[in-house]
């Protein structure tokens, strides 16, 4: 009885023969698939070698009118964020049949960016779970002991009444570092806000554990940047024409050269 292995063996053979490129020309460095190729390529000045994600830094910047104790106490998020999520964008399409027959394509008539998870270690002060508290009862006043069922809090809030815009909304900004803590790219998101503050699981059993609050932002688009870190370098002949790169350290301002995201214009910072 013929094996049934046969065929499956042939094709790993062949597809083998086409990646290294076996009795079919040069070998070694000149054959079409070639690790030393493909490390060179990874080297070289366009790529600069891998990012690894756990080099990043989130910065949260509040608008001016965001409740006193988030303000005052968000500058510490940078140290105490977890993990973060780069965000990304879905192109919204609808389907369409070209002269009413035939097959569907699909064309886009709008953008959605997606909401990103940032999860931040819980201090022993209880900064992080107060800050988020006073966060998101701006946005929906839910404190029911100090407002009962139809008073309102210090602000005039009653129970349950939504905010403004302008009192709970913020700019986020995330950066991609190198190896060297230089920025490589920054993402800037726009009109963000915590959509939701997850559960927080506690257990006799977590001794060698640390608690994590998860928490979900949502915002309206964002921007992307990218800077000059890991540039070729300027030969002496070429400065005299052309301005030298310089390095970007965390949380810098001033980007080379910006790509804007989706909603087309340059990034303005909080002060």
């Amino acid at each position: 009885m013929p094996s049934r292995f046969g065929p499956i063996f042939g094709t790993a053979v062949g597809i083998a023969d086409i990646l290294m490129n076996r009795n079919k020309g040069a070998a070694g460095n000149d054959s079409r698939f070639s690790i030393n190729k493909f490390k060179a390529k990874l080297n070289d000045s366009n790529i600069n070698g891998l990012w690894q994600p756990n080099r990043y830094v989130v910065e949260i910047h509040p608008g001016a009118k965001t409740p006193a104790y988030v303000r005052n106490s968000v500058q510490d998020m940078k140290f105490l964020c977890n993990s973060a999520s780069l965000p990304g964008v879905q192109i919204i399409t609808s389907d369409h049949r070209r002269q009413n027959m035939g097959t569907f394509d699909r064309r886009p008539f709008g953008a959605m960016v997606t909401d990103i998870p940032l999860t931040f270690f819980i201090d022993q002060r209880g900064m992080v779970l107060s800050m988020f508290r006073a966060w998101t009862n701006a946005i929906v006043n839910y404190q029911y002991d100090e407002t009962g069922e139809h008073g309102a809090d210090a602000r005039g809030k009653q129970l349950f009444e939504i905010g403004y815009r302008d009192e709970y909304l913020c700019e986020i900004d995330i950066y991609c570092l190198d190896q060297k803590q230089e920025n490589i790219i920054q993402y800037h998101l726009y009109e963000a806000f915590p959509m939701q503050v997850a559960d927080v699981n506690t257990a006799w059993s977590e001794t060698d554990s640390f608690g994590l609050l998860p928490v979900q932002f949502t915002f309206r688009t964002y921007d992307i940047r990218q800077y000059g870190v890991g540039a070729p370098a300027i030969s002496q002949a070429e400065s005299a024409t052309t301005l030298a790169v310089p390095k970007a350290t965390v949380g810098t301002r001033k980007p080379i050269t910006a790509a804007t995201g989706m909603s087309g214009r340059p990034i303005t910072l909080p002060t």
